[in-house]
Formats: C-alpha cells, sequence, structure tokens
C-alpha cells in the first residue's frame, strides 16, 4: 500500500532506468531515474545485487532524478542493506523532501544517512575529506549525524531545529548519559512547548555546520574519532544563549550538563 507522504503520483507507464558509475575503492554511485513503485523496484534490486556481486560494498543512492517512491522501493532497499557484507553502507543522496518524509513515517529515518548530494556523500564515505586532520566519526556520532539530516529539514523554525539536537543527542552515546546525568528524561522532551517566540528562520546548513565544529573541536584535543561529545560542544556552542533556554525549559542548566560530561567521549570509530 502506498504511503500518503510519496512523491507526486506516477505517470500511467512507470518507468525507471539504472545507472551507476564506480567511484574508487568498493564505492559505486548509483542513480535511479523515473518512478520506484511495485512494477519497478525488482529493477532496482537487481542492480543493486548485480553491483554487490562484482565486488562494490558502500553505495551511494543518488535519489535526484526520482520522481516517485514508495513503500515497495523503501522495502528493496531495506532487504538489500540486509545483504550487504559487514562494513558495507547504503547512503541516500539529494532524497526528495517526501522520501525523507516516508522514512520518518515508518521509523527508519535512522536507518539510512542523508546528504545533500553525491559528492557530499562520497567525501563522508571516504573519510570525509582530503584534509588529513580530518577526524573520522564514531558509531554513535554517527548515527546522531544521520538522524539529523533526515530529522533537521522538517524543522520549522531555528528553536524547532535545536529541540530535535537536543532529542537526537540526548539518545546517543556520552552527550546522551550526560543528559541522563542532568536529569532530562524523555518525560520531559516529550512535554508540550510554547509556540516559538522569535521565529527566527532554521539554519539550511546546521548538521554541516555542527559537524564541522565538532571535528575542530575533536581535532584540538587530538581524539581518534569525532564523538557525541564534541557533536554537543558544537550545537552549545552554535546555538548559544537558545541552547541554555532549551535546557530550562527541561529542568536543567548547561553547567548542570557540563559537569556530566565524561572524560573519554565515545572511544568506539565507525569501521
Amino acid at each position: 500500500m502506498s504511503s500518503p507522504v510519496e512523491v507526486p503520483h506516477p505517470s500511467t507507464q512507470p518507468s525507471l532506468a539504472v545507472s551507476h558509475r564506480d567511484a574508487g575503492d568498493g564505492v559505486c554511485v548509483v542513480t535511479p531515474a523515473g518512478e520506484i513503485d511495485l512494477a519497478s523496484a525488482p529493477r532496482l534490486k537487481s542492480s543493486l545485487v548485480t553491483l554487490l556481486e562484482e565486488g562494490f560494498t558502500h553505495f551511494v543512492l543518488d535519489l535526484s532524478l526520482v520522481r516517485y517512491l514508495d513503500s515497495t522501493g523503501l522495502g528493496i532497499l531495506i532487504g538489500f542493506v540486509r545483504r550487504l557484507p559487514d562494513g558495507g553502507q547504503v547512503v541516500l543522496a539529494a532524497a526528495p523532501s517526501a522520501v525523507l518524509g516516508l522514512l520518518e513515517l515508518t521509523g527508519l529515518d535512522g536507518q539510512f544517512a542523508t546528504f545533500a548530494d553525491a559528492e557530499d556523500a562520497l567525501a563522508q564515505l571516504r573519510g570525509g575529506s582530503d584534509d588529513p586532520s580530518q577526524v573520522p566519526l564514531c558509531a554513535d556520532a554517527e548515527i546522531a549525524l544521520g538522524l539529523a539530516a533526515t530529522a533537521l529539514p522538517f524543522a520549522e523554525s531555528s528553536a524547532d531545529e535545536l529541540r530535535r539536537w537536543v532529542r537526537i543527542l540526548s539518545a546517543h552515546g556520552e552527550a546522551g548519559r550526560a543528559f541522563q546525568g542532568a536529569g532530562l528524561t524523555e518525560e520531559s522532551l516529550n512535554r508540550p512547548v510554547a509556540a516559538d517566540a522569535d521565529g527566527a528562520p532554521a539554519h539550511p546548513d546546521s548538521v554541516t555546520r555542527v559537524r564541522s565544529l565538532a571535528t575542530a573541536i575533536a581535532a584540538d584535543r587530538e581524539a581518534a574519532t569525532i564523538g557525541t561529545v564534541d557533536l554537543l560542544l558544537a550545537v552549545m556552542t552554535i546555538y548559544g544563549d537558545a541552547f541554555d533556554d532549551e535546557l530550562r525549559v527541561h529542568g536543567t542548566t548547561s553547567i548542570e550538563l557540563i559537569e556530566c560530561l565524561g572524560t573519554s567521549p565515545d572511544p568506539a570509530p565507525v569501521s
């Protein structure tokens, strides 16, 4: 059954073309063009499985040319992820907003990291950038940024965007344990909030800004990986007083949160 948040309805004769390019080091950019539905999804599955058999293990799915995708297509992607060898990965690039909505609606928004375009996705898979000082993400930070990339495009304001950062970080890694230690609970996160007073718009590049600053913070402490604490400190710095205000809504303060931070944030790297 199709989801109510699919991208615009397909034509009466659905069609799908699938192309790919070898990005090196086992990475492949796959570009479906057209409509992914019950009739055409097997073509996408066949293309992906063939590429996997040819030795590719990391896939960037460029969705910029997709006009329509329903739950059948999403099921194909989930099934393909289960076929991947240990360390394999599928990330999404240039996903239409309705596709992001479908992921959120089905609770699969944490399954796929999403990126603005294929080049951003490739940079992530290759370690972030050509800069040797770039620090890789630990596993929890990878999950948190993937969730943020999915959730933040739906933020209605800067305050709403910050609330989404707090909700994500409070559930992952050392940052999550610090939030819990400071008394921020799932119950407090679910309390109704007043309408945003300033109405400031959300930042379209919030994930990039936080990732960039977190990288600098991790590099400064000569860390092997970027942890969720580095992401948290970046969010605190970027949002400033608004972050303090958000914590007060939940009955805690930045000082209490900092006191709860561990000394060795998120040591486990992403494989």
